[in-house]
């Protein structure tokens, strides 16, 4: 019981347990509708550590991923960047508050923002970040931005790289949520933030960015639908 204890607090490390019981709350109600709806599937998830600073590199399909990540590494619960113009309304800022988002404005040098991240790793929490900055308008990984690696340089956490793929299928940029569909996550290998710093920032970025695009196109084959071979007869 005590072990089962100290597991549950460990998903969001001082954190009110009844935030992290809010968590759990809703992730159980977005399964309960993307598991069905989109034949979800995730791979690679035991590749997050279960404690530390972590930060996830995820690619930007839609306005699903934040769900789609938090499905599939639901032992880790996380913080999240989200533009700031989402916290206009009042009930929608207090939910997605509720879910640590962090406010940042998009295209600018937001260091409030950057610190608060900082903030959040130095205290041991995982944070999910989309370095593209906005949706994709094709599908495909765009490149990263460099505010990345200073998050990376100051805070030191491990880097989980992480694909999302199937989600701009369901909710391209610019149009209406598609109500069924197929929708996959992939976790790759946690990198030290030395081995990156090592590398420089943009080499870095770059391979960052490879290795998600690499995990979306694998997703894209393995949730193919599988088809059976029919033999001739003849």
């Amino acid at each position: 019981m005590e072990a089962a204890w100290r597991s549950l607090r460990g998903r969001q490390p001082g954190a009110p347990l009844y935030r992290i019981l809010w968590w759990h709350f809703l992730h159980f109600i977005f399964y309960c509708w993307i598991l069905p709806c989109y034949r979800f599937r995730a791979w690679g998830y035991r590749n997050v550590p279960s404690k530390g600073p972590v930060l996830l590199v995820s690619n930007h399909q839609s306005y699903l991923d934040p769900i789609i990540v938090g499905l599939g590494s639901h032992h880790r619960q996380f913080f999240a960047i989200a533009r700031s113009t989402l916290f206009r309304h009042p009930v929608f800022e207090w939910f997605i508050r509720s879910l640590n988002a962090i406010p940042v404005e998009r295209g600018t040098a937001d260091m409030g923002a950057m610190r608060r991240c900082i903030d959040v790793l130095n205290e041991g929490q995982a944070l999910l970040i989309m370095p593209e900055g906005t949706r994709t308008l094709d599908g495909t990984t765009q490149p990263f931005a460099p505010g990345t690696m200073l998050i990376v340089k100051r805070a030191k956490p491990k880097v989980v790289p992480v694909a999302v793929e199937g989600a701009f299928a369901a909710w391209p940029k610019g149009r209406g949520l598609k109500l069924t569909g197929r929708i996959g996550v992939m976790y790759g290998e946690a990198i030290p933030a030395e081995k990156l710093m090592a590398m420089g920032a943009d080499a870095a970025l770059a391979m960052l960015r490879d290795e998600v695009e690499k995990m979306r196109l694998q997703l894209a084959e393995q949730m193919k639908p599988r088809r059976e071979v029919v033999g001739d007869d003849e």
